[in-house]
């Protein structure tokens, strides 16, 4: 099985709380640097739209993904991703992950992390319009499923960036200035040799 290195793809983890924009960074800095972006949250709903049970419930429930959940979706993108650097949109989650990342690559394998750091409040009201407005049709979106995923995130966050930091380099970046400005900001933090 391929695992990334030092030859292959880079790997730019674009973590948050629900609502930071992740995937709209995510979206913006693969297209800036040639990238894929893959979403750990998308590959959970298409699987639960299509009758896995487990990533039925996990989504219901607004529930954390599974260290085992984690592993497959990064077999599953390995298999997808040939070239350019590795975007991921959302993950790891939580520390549990983290050493799940670290087993997927190669032992020199380059990863850089960006913290989309946001308010819990600002997330909250993000939140609340993204369902008014019908902009998301996400079920992890409803307001129970949200609430929870808010909470448990918030809380994971201290522990994933603790976790990530000790492996890996991670600037942090403020999420509630415009879009366009984020992404500017991740763009000038990246490893030079990153981008095209």
């Amino acid at each position: 099985m391929r695992t990334y290195g030092a030859d292959l793809s880079p790997v730019i983890a674009v973590l948050g709380v629900p609502a930071a924009g992740k995937s709209t960074q995510s979206k913006a800095v693969a297209r800036r640097v040639g990238g894929v972006r893959a979403s750990v949250g998308d590959w959970l709903r298409a699987l639960a739209a299509a009758g896995d049970e487990e990533a039925r419930t996990t989504v219901a429930e607004g529930a954390p993904i599974s260290p085992a959940q984690y592993g497959r979706f990064l077999r599953d993108v390995r298999d997808e991703v040939s070239e350019g650097p590795l975007v991921l949109d959302g993950s790891p989650r939580d520390e549990r992950h983290v050493p799940v990342l670290a087993d997927a690559l190669a032992p020199d394998g380059r990863v850089f992390g960006v913290l989309l750091q946001l308010p819990t409040d600002v997330a909250e009201s993000r939140l609340r319009v993204r369902r008014s407005v019908g902009r998301s049709h996400r079920p992890d979106d409803s307001a129970d499923a949200a609430a929870r995923r808010l909470a448990y995130q918030t809380a994971a966050l201290a522990r994933l960036t603790e976790s990530f930091r000790a492996r890996w380099p991670l600037v942090t970046v403020d999420a509630a200035a415009d879009d366009d400005v984020v992404t500017r900001r991740i763009l000038e933090a990246l490893p030079m040799d990153w981008t095209e």
